[in-house]
C-alpha cells in the first residue's frame, strides 16, 4: 500500500562492530576528497541501473487529435476516509488519485525531466521582488474558479496558510512545511493579487502559491477535520465528482461544468474500489483500464489481456520498514535494537521478492531525500557502516546491548524480544515484505508475529495513531525533496511521523536547507539531515518500486512516468 507525501519526487547505528570497526581502526579513515569521489562512483552506478527505464512511458498524441468522448477506470484499493487532503487522515494516494482530474497540484506543470513550470490556467505570474525578507508577488488567473462556482481568490490562500502554519494545533494537518514560514500574506491590487512575505527563506515558495480548496474547508478545525469525511472538497480541474457511492465503492468524475480552460477530452474517470488480489482479474477482464503492478504474479497476468500493453519508468516511490519506537513494550525505545533488525534484515531479498519477478532492477535505498541516480545521492550510512544485511553483527550487537540468546530466542530483564508487523489484508508486496523481515528477524532471536488488518483501516486505524511496533508501506514523492523530506522523523508531531521519534538536530538543518539557494549547500545540508535520520534506524529503507502500468491499448497521454504530469484535459481513449 502506498501514502502520499508532501516530500519528494525524487529518492534514495551509532556505531560499526565486529572486523570492520577493527579494520577501520586500524587503516585511518577515508579524506573528504576520497569519500566525494567514492560517493560520485556509487551514484554513477546507480544511475546506470535506474537508466535501464525511462522516464516517461505512456503513448503521445496531439490534443486536437485525440478523439472526444469515452471514459477511463482505475482501480483503487480504498474509498476516502476523508476527502480533505489537507487533513491527517485524508493523507492517502488513493484519495490524491482521484484528485488530480479535479486539479490537485496543478497549478504546477512537471515536465519529462522533472521541470517545473507555473500553469497560466491558475497562476498568470509570479516573482520573487525580494531577498530580505523574502517577498513574492502573484497574481492568479481572474477566470478561475472552484468547481462550485466560487473563484479562487487570494482569500482562499490566507485561509489555508492560517490553517496549515501550525499556529492552531487544533486543525490536524499533514504538514507545515513552507506555511509555518510566511510573514503575511496581503491581497494588493484585487482580489486575484497578492504579496506573500516570509519570516524566513524558503526555497520551494512556488509551493505555496495557490490555494488546495476554497477558504470554506479551513473555516475552523471541525470542518477541516470531519467536515470532509464524507464528500470531496471543492476542486479546480477538468473534471469533478460526480457521483460517490461508497457501499458499492465506485467513484465517478465528470465534466465541471465551471472549468475555464480547454474541453476535456474524457466524458468521465471512474474509480472503483477493488482488492489488490482481484485487480488483475479484473483488468484481464476489462473491467478496469489501468492496474498498477506492483508484483510479477501480476504482471504475469496483466500480460494475458490481448488489448493492452505494459509501460514501465524509473518510479517516485521507495519501501522501508518504520519502527514505531514507542512499540514492543519498550524494546524499541533502544536504538541498538533498532540496529540490530536493521543490520539483520535482507533487504537484497526483499527486492528479489517484490521488484525481480517485475522484470525491472532491484536498486537499494541508502538516502532518505534523494533516489539513487539523483545529483546529490550519497550513502547516508557510510559512516556509521554501509547497511548490509549482516546477521552475525546484528547478533554481537544485540549481545552487547545485553539480549541473551537461549535457545533461539533472546531475553534481557525477563523481557523476550516479541514484535509484530500490521500487514493490510490483501496485499501481496506488502505481506512479502513483512515475511522476509520476520524470517530474518526470528533468525537472529526476535520472535515477530504478523498481524492481518483489513485493508480500509490500515492506515486510519493503525499506522496513523501509531498502534503497531512495525509497518512496511510505500512513500510517493512530490517534485521538492528537500524542503520536506524531515518530516518522516521530525518534529514529534508531525503528520508524517509515525516513528514516535524525533531529533532535536533536525529542525535547526531543516531551517538551513530550506534557506539554502545555493544548489551545492542544499545538497549538503539535505545529506546532513538523511545521516542524522539513518543514524536513528526508526526507519529502515528498502529499495525504490519501478513505476509500472498495464494500460488498455488507446489511452493515451497517461500513464507510466517518473515525472512528468498528466494534462487531464488531453487524456482521451483512440479510436
Amino acid at each position: 500500500m502506498k501514502i502520499t507525501s508532501t516530500r519528494r519526487l525524487f529518492l534514495a547505528g551509532t556505531g560499526v562492530v565486529g572486523s570492520a570497526a577493527a579494520l577501520a581502526a586500524c587503516g585511518g579513515q577515508a579524506t573528504e576528497e576520497e569519500q566525494q569521489s567514492q560517493a560520485a562512483e556509487e551514484n554513477e552506478e546507480a544511475a546506470e541501473e535506474q537508466g535501464e527505464l525511462p522516464s516517461t512511458a505512456w503513448e503521445r498524441m496531439e490534443y486536437d487529435e485525440v478523439p472526444d468522448g469515452g471514459s477511463l477506470r482505475k482501480a483503487i484499493l480504498t474509498f476516502p476516509a476523508n476527502w480533505n487532503r489537507d487533513q491527517v487522515d485524508g493523507n492517502n494516494a488513493d484519495t490524491s488519485e482521484i484528485s488530480y482530474p479535479c486539479g490537485a497540484g496543478a497549478e504546477l506543470i512537471l515536465s519529462e525531466a522533472g521541470e517545473k513550470e507555473l500553469n497560466p490556467d491558475y497562476i498568470e505570474s509570479a516573482e520573487m521582488t525580494s531577498e530580505d525578507p523574502q517577498t513574492v508577488s502573484v497574481k492568479y488567473n481572474p477566470n478561475a474558479k472552484w468547481d462550485d462556482g466560487s473563484p479562487i481568490v487570494v482569500a482562499d490562500l490566507i485561509a489555508q496558510w492560517k490553517a496549515l502554519n501550525g499556529s492552531n494545533e487544533e486543525f490536524l494537518v499533514v504538514s507545515t512545511v513552507g506555511w509555518d514560514q510566511i510573514e503575511s500574506i496581503t491581497q494588493t491590487d484585487d482580489e486575484y493579487s497578492a504579496e506573500i512575505v516570509f519570516s524566513s527563506p524558503f526555497i520551494d515558495w512556488i509551493t505555496v502559491l495557490h490555494p488546495v480548496s476554497p477558504a470554506s474547508v479551513y473555516a475552523d478545525p471541525e470542518t477541516f477535520n470531519t467536515g470532509f469525511a464524507d464528500g470531496p472538497t471543492p476542486g479546480k480541474g477538468p473534471f469533478k465528482v460526480g457521483t460517490m457511492d461508497q457501499g458499492g465503492g465506485v467513484v465517478t468524475l465528470e465534466r465541471n461544468e465551471h472549468w475555464w480552460g480547454r474541453a476535456p477530452k474524457l466524458e468521465t474517470v471512474i474509480f472503483q474500489v477493488v482488492d489488490q488480489t482481484t485487480q488483475p482479474q479484473s483488468f484481464a477482464n476489462g473491467e478496469i483500464d489501468w492496474l498498477d503492478v506492483g508484483t510479477g504474479d501480476v504482471l504475469s497476468q496483466a500480460k494475458t489481456r490481448s488489448d493492452a500493453t505494459i509501460q514501465a519508468t524509473n518510479g517516485l516511490t521507495w519501501t522501508h520498514l518504520t519502527i514505531n519506537v514507542g512499540g514492543g513494550d519498550g524494546i524499541l525505545e533502544d536504538v541498538k535494537v533498532r540496529e540490530a533488525m536493521a543490520r539483520g534484515i535482507d533487504r537484497d531479498a526483499i527486492g528479489r521478492a517484490v521488484v525481480g519477478p517485475l522484470e525491472a532492477p532491484i536498486v537499494l535505498v541508502d538516502n532518505f531525500v534523494y533516489m539513487p541516480g539523483q545529483d546529490g545521492y550519497q550513502d547516508s550510512y557510510e559512516a556509521i557502516g554501509s547497511l548490509t544485511f549482516d546477521p552475525e553483527a546484528a547478533g554481537t550487537i544485540l549481545d552487547e546491548a545485553g539480549w541473551v540468546l537461549e535457545g533461539d530466542k533472546r531475553s534481557k530483564d525477563g523481557k523476550t524480544l516479541d514484535l509484530s508487523v500490521i500487514i493490510p489484508a490483501d496485499t501481496k508486496s506488502n505481506s512479502d515484505r513483512a515475511r522476509q523481515v520476520q524470517t530474518n528477524l526470528n533468525a537472529i532471536g526476535f520472535n515477530v508475529e504478523l498481524q492481518t488488518v483489513p485493508s480500509d483501516g490500515y492506515f486510519p486505524d493503525y499506522v496513523m495513531p501509531k498502534a503497531f511496533d512495525m509497518v512496511t508501506f510505500s512513500w510517493v514523492g512530490t517534485a521538492f525533496p528537500e524542503s520536506s523530506s524531515v518530516n518522516l522523523v521530525y518534529p514529534i508531531d508531525s503528520g508524517q511521523n509515525y516513528t514516535g521519534f524525533a531529533d532535536d538536530r533536525l529542525g535547526p538543518l531543516n531551517e538551513q536547507v530550506k534557506a539554502a539557494f545555493d544548489e551545492e549547500e542544499r545538497r549538503k545540508v539535505a545529506n546532513e539531515i538523511s545521516a542524522i535520520i539513518a543514524e536513528s534506524f526508526a526507519v529502515i529503507p528498502f529499495y525504490a518500486t519501478p513505476n509500472i502500468v498495464a494500460i488498455k491499448t488507446g489511452v493515451v497521454n497517461t500513464g507510466a512516468s517518473q515525472f512528468e504530469s498528466t494534462d487531464w484535459t488531453q487524456v482521451g481513449v483512440k479510436a
